[in-house]
């Protein structure tokens, strides 16, 4: 529709309809008509349709039929051929605007009209917005005078009102924000380089500042539900706004010096020359006559300016917490307000620009590059083209005192942005200060004194449960990676260093250790930072803890400054001191005290981790360090063993903690025979042996043997007079018997399928299905007289050689197997379920490796049967799942030796815990755990036992109760797939398992 003939002649009937009549559906019929036309068009079009629709507005009465939604159609109408091309008169212009003001602002009343729908205040204030926007700049000259400031300041009267009214729709408060750009002509559109348009504007409208002011810092404070487009939009309005008005339009005052002092020297004589009566910025005038004076004579003279700008200082020292906001955007938009104000409007903000640089400094440290580059240009561009709006030197330090001071508030009480742009702010100071100007200011006490709170504050610890957690399955044990069996636990320090102020605040704890870091790369800081620390620790002994995490996150990856390298050897030979380790750790001791004990082992455990990184072998206390470390390494503690593991693989750093204890094999295992010898010191060697076994590398054995094996037999002989540390005792004989597994263990190579007997299997799988279809009979041979899968096949008996008949010919390892094991299994009725747990699964890893000994297997066997099998009926569901483990290695090793007896003592009391628990609640873990192994692992153990259809109804009888009664998807499936497996073992049993309840 590019012919303005055309153009005209489908419009202007339409037109003609709605001054008519008006009517909503022809209304919303011409705006989408005025959406096709083109711009060019409709800029001709403008002068006869903007002044008809404007007029027809304003003709429509208020009390009429659906007058609200008519207006609100016909605004959008004149929203659309205002926002197609630009307003050319003023007659024009001030008419759109007053028309479209009276539609919202009450003038008796002084406020807004009531009852509006808010999609008539978003049509009025979109035509609103567009009017301003879209007036030609010769016209902006003509209208932006003293005779329209009433008109102007009513429609920002609007457009504030409705943000500071309680309005909750999004887009209308959007729009309003566009509305008040638009009006003081700092829209997007602007040309921001027309100082002298700017200038107009500003001189007129500077009297307006504090209620949009307020308004603005209101939106960019409100809460998260308003969302961060509405807060982005109002950082960008709050600092065009201000630029606007306070920036130095004449230039007069560019060679002008201002520094902190000197305006402090200004305030006070500002100050007292408001004591004598002059009230600059006409706060508190009631009477009507006094405030129409005020505002007709008040210019924006420098005095105003600066007096304005003390309130401003004020004001946006609430929204500095945008240093840490979340969302990047507007963390962008606010470095791009303080890079423009700094930039342009310095002279007549001499505080603010302390402010402004402040946060230039803060946000040069954010996370986005984007934002760094925008301030590391403004600090480069300021520092060394406007010296006038540095710090002063004398004050530096009272302003990073200041900061500090304000930082223990937020970590306290403050929310995560304001601890995050407190902490950066910190950063910035010390990036930004010269290493002569930080340890000069470093060098008054109160400052120093008020930086380590704040750093004491950052690193208060809490005490998680997570501390006091154990252990007593040693299931985290490092194999030779060549044979695959690398079987480790995720090590997580978050789990027991939770930094108690940051609540969970993964941003704030990152920067509070950037800060940390900041200070690593300041040696001499560093050095005045560790001194009052290590006073305050040795003389006080109060925040022990604290005060080694600060020490363990101040230690730096290298260090070439001698006073450093001084302070760092005495703290280290501090923390290897006694008494940071020998610290009560047993389950008797107050839980208070014994979280307090495990944090302290756990953080000078991780200091000691820092100093092996630093020192690299040089001067480093090997042996008296592993003597602390290695008994850690075996607690039961989860946290202990964790941090020990990690400080070993810090010290062993670059080789592997397994080459490390290997090359001091001799030292470690002499330091254990003393420790097993004397009584108090017996757990300690436990765990230093302990953790021996779990790290020596398996193809040093021989080593193994000659050194560590001794010890074993000699714990025991002792065995009975040890019995008070009888989970410590079992601890070391599961981890050795797991040694020795993965040192002898053989396993038979798999066998490929014979394809003839397959052939066979699937012919007579084929057969039992036809005879079932057909309801015969099956022949008298049963699948018990079958022979079994070829896969299934037990491995032939190792030929016979003179030690396997004689107890004492049996190679050493297989001894020494059996002893343990028949201590071991004396445990299985222990009172204690850890006891019962460690029992448990050292005779499943043990009794592997008495396979090819069928004569020391099988009596074994016979001795642990009774106690073994009163095991599932323990009330633990963890006992319970050691001991299916265990069934399942008996039934792949004894096989027909324990058929009947599983079938007997085990299988009726494992069904009935299935059948008691298959409706368990969510909650309860390790019954599910205990379900999901029986469901897993049970047609493995139907193939080791060869039960026949008979014997199959129990197990299957369980999987067909899970299949069609638990609330467990999982566990419906894995029901299901036992099926499925049962059946490649014996399709007849299952099919009439599956179909015979339906048959």
């Amino acid at each position: 529709m590019s012919a303005l003939a055309e153009v005209f002649g489908r419009v202007k009937p339409l037109v003609e309809a709605v001054l008519r009549d008006p009517q909503v559906a022809d209304i919303r019929q011409l705006n989408a008509q005025l959406e096709r036309i083109d711009a060019g068009s409709l800029q001709i079009l403008q002068s006869v349709l903007l002044q008809q629709l404007v007029m027809a507005v304003d003709n429509v009465a208020s009390d009429g039929k659906n007058a609200n939604e008519v207006k609100t159609a016909l605004m959008e109408c004149v929203g659309t051929i205002l926002g197609k091309g630009k307003i050319r008169t003023g007659v024009a212009l001030k008419t759109t605007l007053v028309v479209l003001l009276k539609q919202m602002y009450d003038a008796q009343g002084n406020g807004l009209v009531e009852g509006l729908s808010e999609e008539y205040k978003l049509a009025a204030l979109r035509g609103l917005s567009l009017a301003a926007m879209n007036a030609q700049s010769e016209l902006i000259e003509e209208v932006y005078t003293r005779d329209q400031l009433n008109l102007l300041s009513q429609v920002l009267f609007v457009a504030v009102s409705v943000l500071s009214g309680g309005e909750r729709y999004r887009k209308l408060r959007l729009q309003a924000i566009e509305c008040v750009l638009a009006v003081m002509q700092v829209h997007d559109g602007s040309d921001f380089g027309d100082c002298v348009l700017r200038c107009q504007v500003a001189e007129l409208l500077f009297i307006v500042l504090p209620k949009v002011l307020v308004a603005l810092i209101s939106v960019v404070n409100g809460d998260e539900k308003q969302g961060k487009a509405l807060v982005r939009a109002g950082v960008k309005g709050l600092g065009r706004v201000l630029g606007l008005i306070f920036e130095d339009y004449d230039k007069s005052l560019v060679d002008e010096e201002f520094s902190t002092e000197e305006f402090v020297k200004l305030s006070k004589e500002m100050g007292t020359s408001g004591e004598t009566g002059r009230n600059v910025l006409g706060m508190g005038l009631r009477d009507s006559k006094a405030r129409k004076a005020y505002f007709s004579n008040t210019t924006r003279s420098r005095e105003w300016l600066l007096e304005a700008e003390k309130k401003v200082h004020g004001v946006l020292n609430t929204i500095s917490h945008l240093r840490g906001a979340e969302d990047e955007s507007v963390r962008l938009e606010y470095a791009r307000m303080n890079a423009e104000l700094l930039e342009k409007c310095h002279p007549n903000m001499p505080s603010c620009s302390v402010l402004f640089l402040e946060s230039i400094l803060a946000l040069c440290q954010d996370e986005s590059a984007k934002i760094r580059s925008v301030c590391d240009a403004t600090l480069k561009a300021t520092t060394s083209g406007h010296p006038s709006i540095t710090f002063g030197t004398s004050r530096k330090d009272e302003l990073l005192h200041d900061a500090l001071k304000a930082i223990p508030r937020s970590i306290y009480r403050g929310t995560e942005t304001d601890q995050i742009a407190h902490f950066r702010l910190l950063i910035g100071y010390v990036h930004f200060l010269a290493d002569a100007q930080l340890q000069t200011i470093l060098a008054n006490q109160e400052i120093l004194n008020q930086l380590v709170a704040v750093l004491v504050a950052g690193a208060e610890l809490d005490q998680p449960e997570e501390l006091v957690r154990r252990e007593y399955v040693s299931y985290r044990f490092r194999y030779v990676p060549d044979e695959g069996r690398q079987l480790e636990k995720e090590r997580r320090e978050s789990r027991w260093i939770v930094l108690r102020n940051f609540r969970g605040s993964e941003r704030s704890q990152a920067v509070f250790l950037e800060v940390l870091r900041a200070f690593q790369r300041r040696p001499e800081a560093l050095a005045t930072i560790l001194n009052y620390i290590l006073e305050d620790l040795f003389t006080t002994k109060l925040n022990t803890n604290g005060y080694l995490f600060l020490l363990s996150e101040l230690i730096p990856a290298s260090c070439s400054s001698p006073t450093l390298t001084a302070i760092f050897r005495n703290v280290f030979a501090e923390i290897l001191q006694a008494y940071h380790w020998d610290l009560d750790l047993e389950e008797t001791t107050q839980i208070g005290d014994l979280k307090f004990n495990v944090l302290h082992i756990c953080l000078s455990l991780r200091l000691v981790a820092k100093f092996a990184q630093l020192f690299r072998g040089r001067d480093f206390q090997l042996y008296d360090t592993l003597r602390h470390i290695l008994p850690l390494s075996g607690s039961n503690l989860n946290c202990v063993n964790e941090a020990a593991e990690l400080t070993l693989e810090a010290v062993a750093s670059p080789d592997s903690i397994q080459q490390l204890i290997s090359t001091n094999l001799d030292y470690i295992s002499q330091h254990i025979s003393h420790c097993l010898r004397r009584p108090e010191s017996f757990p300690g060697g436990v765990h230093l042996l302990e953790s021996v076994l779990r790290f020596v590398p398996y193809e040093s054995s021989a080593v193994l043997e000659s050194t560590i094996s001794p010890i074993v037999v000699s714990i025991l002989d002792g065995h009975d007079q040890r019995r008070t540390k009888g989970i410590l005792c079992l601890r070391v004989l599961q981890i050795f018997v797991r040694a020795i597994r993965y040192r002898y263990e053989t396993e038979l190579p798999e066998q490929a399928p014979d394809a003839e007997q397959l052939t066979k299997l699937r012919e007579r799988i084929a057969q039992l299905k036809q005879e079932l279809a057909n309801k015969l009979p099956t022949s008298e041979a049963t699948l018990e007289e079958e022979d079994p899968p070829a896969d299934d096949d037990p491995p032939e008996p190792m030929e016979e050689t003179p030690y396997q008949s004689e107890e004492d010919k049996l190679p050493p390892h297989i001894r020494i197997t059996l002893k343990i094991l028949t201590v071991n299994f004396k445990y299985l009725s222990s009172p204690t379920p850890e006891e019962r747990i460690v029992a448990l699964g050292t005779l499943t890893e043990g009794i592997a490796l008495l396979q090819p000994h069928e004569n020391q297997l099988l009596p074994l066997v016979h001795q642990i049967w009774y106690n073994f099998a009163e095991r599932f009926a323990d009330p633990h569901p963890v006992v319970v799942s050691a001991a299916f483990d265990l069934l399942v290695t008996l039934a792949k090793l004894a096989r027909d030796f324990i058929r009947r007896r599983t079938l007997d003592d085990v299988l009726p009391r494992l069904s009935a815990f299935m059948a008691e628990h298959v409706d368990a609640d969510f909650s309860a873990h390790q019954t599910y755990k205990l379900q999901r192994k029986v469901l897993e692992r049970g047609a493995e153990l139907v193939r080791w036992l060869r039960l026949n259809e008979r014997q199959l109804d129990q197990v299957l009888n369980v999987a067909r109760l899970y299949r069609e009664r638990s609330g467990r998807r999982e566990l419906r499936e894995l029901a299901g797939k036992m099926f499925e497996e049962v059946a490649r073992y014996d399709p007849g049993a299952v099919w009439v398992k599956v179909n015979g309840k339906c048959e």
